[in-house]
């Protein structure tokens, strides 16, 4: 007898019981709004139509003449508060106000940036030693398909350290209001004359773990932030020499005045292989990292050390994410599949029929290249695979497929990192047509599609605190309240990107 259905709940043929649906599947309604201009951008982006930059700023001007003005979105917002309410639709202020500052962003590239960022993009924040004292500074970690790691530290001017050289921001394209561009407040990043030691093969993935900055103390002594970087070699499956696992720990004072060797002494090596490393990612609590290699996926604790396999497979594992709780971790395959496993069960060897969707599992159309779980609902992961595709999943839902597609993205080989920016209503990734998308994620609009590089824009590391990059130092108070929903007239949002063309870094108008 089939089961019945029960308002708010779903039945698991396979566990034999009813779940509660909480909230409605993102995506599940679409907005009547600019659904042409949407469709029309699809397919301009598929077919790289985007050639001339002001042929493009001229359509992205067009289709917010078809949205709601500016001054008419700050007349409905003092009436209304957050609701923007029509004879058509009813609509929020600041979703509104993010997407016309996605729809038509600025663009920069760093001057002596080439080669860099293309394997692993990472912003981080570390106490350093200064004539001064101790200060919290921010800093760029870059790794390249070549082997070396980068430290760059963004800032306006150069302060109290030995530097190489300074990367200057220029505009890829340009702007009709050259005082918009000089007030945008884009710092330099300046390369630190002390090298970080160079590996043998390329680095996969840098990830940091352990603290937030909005969390510190005034005094710092809270404060802990690290790196994991993961570098694997270059003939792809080969076991003769494998990966490594490496931490940079900036807990403890970094002091670049001296410049002797202060890098190399916050450097360990706690973990290595003989098989090919592909990703990782960490807990939100940074006491344990899980590794994607080419025979599964293992478990390591960043306090003992301690390394065990929970899940091995015959298929490589390109990519990975650690749910929210920190107890479940999704697997992205080779052979398309994305695997949910429980870290705490006993190790597992999945076997599952190819696009056989279970309640744990999901299979895609390609190689699964890139993960990124939902923080503000840990039901919710975005996933995307070689061939282009890009899916919105319910780990609740899994055996019914997606709940939202992403039109638009071209690949069919690249391992390409999908980014999300920190109020999760925005996608952004690289394509293989050099290509930059931004998508929503709500409704799968495609916002915006340019070319902004000669080469593939493979890593993203969108920055979790509002505007980052004014070059000033803030206080805890004053980050709190540089929030993404802010409505100050110096407020934007921003995302670096990578590539072998260079390093870049996007925000809002």
């Amino acid at each position: 007898m089939p089961p019945k259905d029960l308002p708010g709940f779903y039945y698991d043929v396979e566990k034999n019981r009813y779940f509660p649906i909480k909230g409605p599947i993102p995506g599940s309604k679409r907005p009547l709004v600019s659904s042409s201009v949407s469709c029309s951008s699809s397919k301009r982006a598929t077919n790289g139509e985007f050639s001339n930059p002001y042929q493009d700023h001229q359509m992205h001007q067009a289709s917010r003449r078809k949205l709601l003005k500016s001054s008419e979105l700050l007349q409905v917002r003092e009436i209304h508060g957050r609701s923007i309410v029509s004879n058509k639709y009813r609509c929020n202020f600041e979703q509104e106000y993010q997407k016309l500052q996605a729809s038509y962003p600025m663009v920069w590239k760093y001057q002596n940036t080439v080669g860099v960022s293309d394997g692993a993009l990472e912003q981080l924040h570390g106490i350093v030693q200064t004539p001064k004292g101790l200060q919290l500074q921010k800093f760029l970690t870059m790794g390249s398909m070549t082997g070396y790691i980068s430290l760059y530290e963004v800032a306006t001017v150069s302060q109290y350290f030995d530097y190489r050289f300074e990367c200057i921001p220029k505009p890829i394209w340009s702007v009709r209001n050259p005082k918009t561009c000089d007030d945008s407040g884009i710092a330099g990043i300046w390369c630190l004359a002390e090298s970080l030691p160079g590996f043998s093969s390329s680095i996969s993935c840098i990830k940091k773990f352990s603290g937030n900055f909005s969390d510190t103390t005034q005094d710092g002594s809270s404060f802990r932030h690290a790196f994991l970087t993961l570098h694997m070699m270059t003939t792809f499956g080969s076991g003769a020499a494998g990966g490594s696992v490496y931490i940079l720990n900036l807990h403890e004072p970094l002091d670049l005045i001296l410049s002797s060797g202060s890098l190399f002494s916050h450097i360990s090596q706690i973990a290595s292989f003989d098989r090919t490393i592909w990703t990782a990612d960490c807990n939100s609590h940074g006491t344990q990292a899980v590794i994607g290699t080419n025979l599964g996926a293992t478990l390591i604790n960043l306090e003992t050390e301690e390394v065990s396999w929970f899940y091995r497979s015959r298929s490589d594992v390109f990519s990975q994410q650690f749910i929210h709780s920190g107890n479940v971790v999704l697997c992205g395959q080779r052979n398309g599949a994305v695997i949910s496993v429980d870290i705490r069960q006993k190790q597992s060897r999945h076997k599952l029929g190819r696009n056989l969707n279970s309640s744990d599992a999901v299979f895609m159309s390609s190689a699964v290249c890139s993960l990124v779980a939902l923080q503000s609902d840990d039901n919710y992961f975005l996933a995307s695979s070689m061939d282009g595709s890009i899916k919105l999943f319910d780990c609740r839902l899994l055996q019914r497929g997606s709940v939202q597609s992403y039109a638009g993205h071209v690949n069919s080989h690249t391992r390409l990192q999908l980014g999300v920016n920190p109020s999760e209503t925005f996608l952004i990734s690289g394509g293989e047509d050099c290509f930059l998308r931004i998508w929503s994620i709500k409704n799968g609009e495609l916002i915006f599609g340019e070319k902004v590089s000669d080469s593939i824009l493979t890593t993203v590391c969108w920055p979790k605190t509002g505007n980052e990059f004014d070059g000033k130092q803030k206080s805890r108070k004053q980050l709190e309240c540089c929030s993404e929903y802010s409505y100050f007239p110096t407020h934007s949002w921003g995302t670096w990107l990578g590539s072998p063309d260079g390093l870049f870094y996007m925000h809002g108008t």
